[in-house]
């Protein structure tokens, strides 16, 4: 019985490892995924999908946008109104024209009047009163009163737009402090955010994604194309990608980390700036739209059919998307173990939990390929509530799981939770 018990655990770990997504409905892409803070993100997708995290991905909450247009890109800011009061903003753009503002962590959406039907496939909120959004047919708009009303800007082109890149800062320097790229080659520059002109590139290929770090930026396209220029934009050079994919996006890490996800699952790597690239392979089948950071170590990366999957070392590697922490046994409602906090840490976090009856109690903490690593508890306790430090200080940044297993002679319940460690 024992050993039956003991298999029943195991599967039950096995299964949150495999991240196996059980789901009646239509799986929908995801498409954009931008951060608050290091925990805290939101994604938009197909048919009008919202979600947001608090906790690093380890739970998704649902929110309604109110429409069915796909949306193709959001962005946040936080800033302070006229009132001192603190605002966090939200903007999402997509199918048909569509903008969506938020100021309440995503639980109410508001429509807004963009003027255009054509398709909108990126938005950058460069400041409260300069907001940026782009699309098909040559569509650029500006919003100077934090996403409220919109205004079309004229570009002289008619080609489809699709990444917008800003410097975040308002400084106006030499070279550019806004990209924009789209259709064979397009790419354009401001150094105002007033007058625009069309930047020549060495490349003819379709251009979807852009971002800045500094004087440093990096244009990602089809055919695995990644341009780098080192001047804001004023001049630029192919940098050599080894793939041959469509690349979705693009993004510095750090000053001279960057990641650019495509399709199948794949991603390129650079870690001096984007003169150099390796593949990286991660656990991903489907085309990876999106990816961005929260901090220097951890990363989400969201694709098609509801991929999410996730790096706690830089995008050196990555795992597969989570489902929520699940009880593996009976009677539940004996044991209640919560999240532990903080979480993700570095490098101690605390494990609680709450036994109804005197049992023996084990807490042991796992890595993501089952391999036990720490015994935090393994003794007789009585009813109560428990708290247990675990110190992660001489393990690798990643995902480990914690289970909880309390044995009262009649029964065994065991509990599983994922926790990050990020260093």
């Amino acid at each position: 019985m024992k050993f039956n018990k003991t298999l029943i655990a195991l599967f039950a770990l096995f299964y949150i490892l495999a991240a196996v997504k059980v789901n009646s409905q239509t799986l929908l892409n995801e498409n954009s995924i931008k951060f608050e803070n290091p925990t805290t993100a939101t994604l938009v997708g197909q048919d009008g999908l919202i979600m947001r995290t608090e906790d690093g991905g380890l739970n998704w909450l649902v929110q309604s946008s109110g429409i069915t247009n796909v949306l193709n890109s959001n962005d946040y800011a936080s800033f302070y109104d006229n009132d001192g009061e603190l605002v966090k903003l939200q903007i999402a753009v997509g199918e048909n024209g569509i903008i969506l503002k938020s100021v309440d962590n995503g639980v109410n959406w508001t429509v807004k009047t963009s003027g255009t039907t054509e398709n909108l496939n990126d938005v950058k909120i460069f400041s409260p009163n300069m907001i940026f959004a782009c699309g098909n047919n040559g569509t650029f708009l500006s919003s100077a009163d934090f996403g409220e009303t919109w205004t079309a800007v004229n570009l002289n082109n008619t080609r489809n737009l699709y990444g917008i890149a800003t410097t975040g800062s308002t400084t106006m320097e030499a070279g550019n402090t806004i990209v924009v790229a789209g259709d064979s080659g397009t790419v354009f520059g401001s150094t105002d955010l007033v007058e625009w002109t069309q930047i020549s590139v060495p490349v003819t290929e379709k251009l979807t994604s852009a971002d800045f770090n500094g004087a440093n930026v990096i244009i990602a396209g089809e055919n695995g194309t990644l341009l780098k220029s080192i001047d804001k934009g004023l001049t630029w050079i192919v940098s050599a990608s080894g793939i041959t994919t469509h690349i979705f996006d693009v993004k510095f890490v750090t000053a001279t980390v960057v990641i650019a996800s495509s399709e199948n699952g794949t991603m390129v790597r650079s870690e001096d700036a984007g003169d150099n690239w390796v593949t990286i392979t991660t656990p991903a089948t489907v085309d990876l739209f999106a990816v961005n950071f929260g901090s220097a170590s951890f990363g989400i990366s969201t694709g098609a059919e509801n991929t999410e999957i996730y790096t706690t070392d830089g995008g050196i590697t990555w795992t597969s998307s989570m489902e929520p922490p699940m009880t593996s046994l009976r009677n539940n409602e004996q044991v209640k173990i919560s999240q532990n906090y903080p979480n993700p840490f570095n490098p101690s976090t605390v494990i609680s939990y709450d036994i109804t009856s005197a049992a023996n109690v084990s807490v042991k903490v796992y890595d993501m390929t089952g391999r036990e690593v720490r015994t935090l508890v393994n003794s007789f306790q009585n009813a109560g509530t428990y708290a247990v430090n675990f110190n992660a200080s001489n393990l690798a940044s990643g995902i480990y799981f914690y289970v909880l297993r309390v044995n009262t002679g009649s029964n065994e319940i065991t509990k599983t939770m994922k926790m990050i460690l990020t260093k």
